[in-house]
């Protein structure tokens, strides 16, 4: 039976401290430029940042799961650290429980509902995309094994040409 490599713990514990910061840094700035461009009558930045976390993070597990481009540090980093720290439950709880409490039922309900139901979408087309990129770039190396070995054999044909 074949064991698979352990990582060490230094090295976990570094993927997953650089992608929680760099998560962090850029969960701060879409934060900022999204109520820059919407407002802060709702909170449009949570919305799209688990939108865009829930769709990333199906993407990359589609990648993971099928050992293509990402191996154990890449997923520690992209998928505990980065989007550990891009999307969390908590804000869109604290989102929705700031609706409540402001008397906009209607849009806590909205939101919450829209979240989850978009969350569940995103999920569903990031690993579709995942599933598609691993299809193209599979379907590129065929090809590409394809054009070497013509090329292969166009050489020894030229090579059996050659008149002693």
């Amino acid at each position: 039976m074949l064991q698979k490599k352990q990582l060490s713990p230094r090295r976990s514990i570094i993927a997953v401290l650089t992608g929680g910061f760099l998560g962090t840094i850029t969960r701060y700035l879409l934060s900022v430029l999204v109520q820059s461009w919407l407002g802060k009558s709702l909170p449009y930045d949570i919305f799209f940042i688990n939108i865009t976390g829930a769709f990333a993070l199906a993407f990359i597990t589609a990648l993971a799961d099928t050992t293509f481009l990402m191996g154990p540090t890449r997923r520690l980093f992209i998928n505990v650290g980065f989007l550990g720290a891009y999307t969390t439950f908590s804000s869109l709880a604290l989102g929705d429980v700031q609706l409540f409490a402001g008397g906009r039922t209607f849009a806590a309900v909205l939101y919450l509902f829209l979240s989850i139901f978009c969350g569940i979408i995103a999920v569903f087309m990031g690993e579709y995309a995942g599933m598609c990129f691993i299809r193209a770039v599979r379907s590129a190396r065929m090809q590409r094994a394809h054009y070497i070995a013509s090329l292969m054999q166009k050489r020894l044909d030229e090579l059996d040409n050659i008149r002693v």
